[in-house]
């Protein structure tokens, strides 16, 4: 199974540790959180709750995952993390269509754990779920479609396509038989006998009946 936290990067400049936040697990939505504008139009979260099911989960995770790796020497409980954690945006965006945000990395310090949301667009609606819209042909100012000048398709009679085809089936039939009269000819000629398969060969000679 695939890890969703990189290992550990320190940051000696800021004391403390960097986790970033595989690109899978930051597209998938339990990562993310839906965002709104303020009354002062400043960017935060809409509904709180969903922000600490999206938080709780990938803590569980990085406990996890830290444990199994032996990331660190000792880790608080899920409950202590918890209250140390801190939200930072990674940008500020202008447009109001960007209603989205995904935790993209983790810095971790002894006191403080600090997680940054990346602000996205919402995934649009496609338009095979939108359904397609067919205007009414009939409404006014339509142009009516010209007529097309080419000539009317006549339909064959399934009758005479299928006598058509009963004389090539026979003429064909014709033409083999007296390939394979030629050849027996042939035969008799080289040999002084008729083949084997002549005696027993019951053909039906009905090609010459009436239609």
């Amino acid at each position: 199974m695939s890890t969703v936290f990189t290992a550990p990067e320190w940051i000696s400049s800021e004391s403390q540790y960097k986790l970033t936040v595989s690109k899978a697990y930051s597209e998938s939505v339990l990562s993310r959180a839906n965002l709104k504008r303020d009354s002062s139009a400043s960017l935060t979260f809409e509904n709180e709750e969903q922000v600490l099911e999206v938080v709780s989960a990938l803590l569980h995770i990085l406990l996890k995952e830290g444990g199994d790796n032996h990331w660190f020497a000792k880790l608080p409980s899920h409950e202590q993390l918890m209250k140390r954690v801190k939200h930072l945006f990674s940008n500020m965006p202008q447009v109001t269509e960007e209603s989205q945000a995904y935790v993209s990395s983790v810095f971790m310090n002894p006191k403080v754990l600090t997680l940054v949301w990346t602000p996205v667009q919402p995934l649009q609606q496609s338009q095979a779920q939108q359904g397609i819209y067919f205007e009414d042909s009939e409404s006014d100012g339509e142009e009516s479609i010209a007529e097309s000048n080419l000539p009317p398709v006549a339909l064959r009679a399934d009758r005479a396509a299928s006598h058509e085809e009963y004389l090539l089936t026979r003429l064909r039939a014709a033409k083999a038989r007296v390939e394979a009269e030629q050849i027996r000819m042939q035969y008799f000629e080289a040999t002084g006998r008729m083949p084997p398969d002549s005696e027993d060969e019951d053909e039906d000679e009905d090609g010459d009946e009436s239609e």
